[in-house]
């Protein structure tokens, strides 16, 4: 595991298109910009009330029906009216609604970029980040922000996108792809409130804990510490002590706090004493916007009552309430076939599974050196930097991309075998540069015109490639 699971999640369950925009309202030249620079671009036209896009609004209104448009009957002020957000995700009949995001609350989303590391200092756009820009097509971008709230929907993620963000988040967080793990093995039709969804990853975040605990690096100690104080933590609220017992220890003993009187007075009633109401809150931050990030990517879906209507389906769509799909069984299955050990499958099995599961091919056959490096350069030339070399492990995610949405598996260390056995034997002198180490997310390459037709005349001398 390169990185401690997440614990930065917070209340709140962002759809990935949130992400989307941000990024889209980010200079591609990184240059810095403010937190309120960025949340003017958010908020329209985002958080715009629906009914000032008047053509789209005239479209989608009809279909909100939980909004209405009578004074309150107790304050007599009028009902909060739909958002351009939430008219979008009906709109692109998505599987979920939810997201607890205002236009007052808008700074969470910056927050949350921060956690996926697609921003970082001065709030200037990262590598992950640039390259989420570059799967969105750029003629949408200004019309959209721009207020054509028709031009757009960033909740509707392309095949590109998926796959972006199903790498990366597994990437970032062991947790997430343990979810998906559990999820595809229970039984089919089983649905899950959020007690069990809740349930499940705890269970994962415990796993993935013990897996790291015997190599975390010196610098990852107090992180890894946090982590697992909030297993623990997680754990009590959930009744799930047993199975942290052996990661946390002992049940922590913590200093009572003494009850104000109010508060005391509360406890009893007609002489009977209560026990303080309790509460799942670290539990539901940590498991909701997993599980709703997953329902965008096709794990999960929303079970819905397709006998009520249109409005009853909908409701579904607004709860707490999640069935496993179809593709995560599959995915389960696949992963199962590839037999890659655990700390290997990002790297050497994820494009063979994700097509597997989303295509249900065969499977793949080793991809010949003239194949990588024709993707290699396509990627290079869409996203390459206007001067210096630029990172290898950015354009092999780019043209693995790329590759499994023309349905051909090239794996990511199908991409660095190639330039390392180039770089090993310089076998391109004029055509490859390389700076920076030997590993594929600190090695820098340089291009020129003419690489793939210098790989297809050596093809003999790479195409037995060393594993790293």
């Amino acid at each position: 595991m390169s990185r401690i699971p997440w614990t930065k999640f917070q209340d709140f369950y962002l759809r990935l298109g949130f992400l989307k925009v941000l990024v889209a309202a980010l200079s591609p030249q990184r240059r810095s910009a403010t937190n309120d620079e960025i949340l003017r671009r958010l908020e329209s036209p985002l958080f715009d009330p629906a009914r000032t896009h008047s053509k789209f609004w005239l479209r989608i209104g009809s279909r909100m029906s939980w909004y209405e448009d009578e004074p309150d009957d107790w304050t007599g002020k009028k009902k909060k009216h739909p958002t351009t957000a939430e008219a979008l995700l009906v709109d692109g009949d998505c599987s979920s609604f939810l997201f607890a995001i205002t236009d007052k609350t808008t700074y969470k989303i910056i927050d949350w970029a921060r956690d996926v590391e697609f921003i970082g200092r001065a709030n200037q756009i990262t590598e992950r980040g640039l390259l989420l820009r570059y799967l969105i097509p750029e003629n949408v971008i200004d019309r959209f922000l721009g207020g054509n709230v028709e031009a757009w929907n960033p909740f509707l993620l392309s095949p590109s996108e998926r796959i972006f963000f199903l790498f990366h988040l597994i990437e970032i967080d062991d947790v997430m792809l343990e979810l998906i793990e559990a999820l595809g093995k229970l039984e089919d039709g089983r649905i899950l409130e959020a007690r069990e969804a809740a349930q499940l990853t705890c269970a994962a975040l415990i796993t993935v804990l013990t897996k790291a605990r015997s190599a975390v690096q010196p610098r990852d100690i107090l992180a890894f510490r946090t982590a697992c104080e909030l297993a623990g933590t997680i754990a009590e609220e959930l009744d799930m002590t047993d199975q942290a017992g052996e990661l946390v220890g002992g049940p922590r003993r913590r200093t009572p706090k003494p009850l104000k009187p109010v508060a005391r007075r509360s406890l009893s009633v007609s002489g009977q004493r209560l026990q303080p109401r309790r509460t799942t809150k670290n539990a539901d931050h940590q498991t909701i916007p997993r599980f709703e990030q997953l329902v965008d990517l096709g794990f999960l879906e929303k079970p819905i009552d397709e006998t009520g209507g249109e409005q009853a389906a909908f409701a579904g769509r607004r709860r707490w309430r999640y069935l496993p799909s179809a593709t995560c069984r599959r995915w389960v299955a696949a992963r199962a076939a590839s037999e890659m050990q655990e700390g290997r499958f990002k790297w050497e099995a994820f494009a063979t599974t994700f097509l597997k599961t989303f295509t249900q091919e065969a499977g793949r056959s080793t991809a010949a050196p003239s194949t990588v490096a024709r993707y290699l350069w396509q990627a290079y030339e869409r996203i390459r930097r206007p001067a210096g070399p630029n990172p290898l492990d950015s354009i092999a995610l780019y043209a693995m991309i790329e590759a499994l949405t023309n349905g051909v598996a090239i794996e990511m260390a199908d991409f660095h075998r190639l330039m390392l056995r180039i770089k090993q034997r310089s076998a391109l002198p004029d055509h490859a540069f390389f700076a920076s180490g030997n590993d594929l997310d600190q090695m820098f390459i340089q291009l020129k015109p003419g690489f793939v037709q210098e790989v297809e005349k050596n093809e003999a001398i790479l195409s037995t490639v060393e594993q790293t």
